[in-house]
């Protein structure tokens, strides 16, 4: 907005200026302007100026996947061969407005953890940190309007109980059919 402005006004000293001085004047002041507005545009780009870094940590109790005699699953699916990268899978909160709806972490660029307590009830805390603007005239100048700030950094940490098993979905899986055969 601020550039256009400087474009609007550098091409009007050129003709709402008769007298050399004034046109001199409003050509090089809009210049400069438009030189600084580029600078800082690309130190917000590069440095992230005007912006900081703000933690909102969101913490809610869930269920779990499953209960196969008497012990409770918290499922994982490993994502590719390396086993970095995982997808947990849980039940919401009973107080949720859809408590029969499952809840996915997918851990892919998100930092997860994985804590046995002596808790009664299994949490999971989801760290997110994200740029915000440091005030209303950093918002001004640097908001595109459209985009949203950018996340830098997302921490999933399950805390649960140690009657819990965290297992991947396979081994699960062979779990509930090991508990359904009653000859096994």
């Amino acid at each position: 907005m601020l550039i256009l402005l400087l474009i609007v006004l550098f091409g009007g000293s050129f003709f709402f200026f008769a007298n050399l001085h004034p046109h001199r004047t409003g050509a090089i002041t809009s210049a400069l302007f438009f030189g600084l507005s580029i600078l800082l545009l690309v130190l917000n780009m590069g440095t992230h100026l005007g912006l900081t870094k703000t933690t909102n940590n969101n913490r809610q109790t869930i269920r779990p996947t499953s209960t196969s005699q008497g012990v409770q699953l918290l499922v994982y699916q490993p994502l590719g061969t390396t086993n970095n990268e995982r997808v947990y899978v849980y039940n919401g909160d009973q107080k949720s407005p859809l408590p029969d709806k499952r809840g996915l972490a997918k851990t892919t660029r998100v930092a997860s953890s994985v804590t046995t307590t002596n808790a009664k009830h299994a949490t999971l805390t989801l760290t997110t940190t994200k740029y915000t603007y440091q005030n209303q005239l950093a918002k001004v100048l640097f908001a595109i309007p459209g985009t949203k700030l950018a996340t830098t950094q997302q921490v999933a940490h399950f805390t649960v109980p140690k009657s819990w098993l965290v297992l991947p979905s396979k081994q699960a899986t062979r779990l509930k059919q090991a508990a359904a055969n009653p000859t096994n």
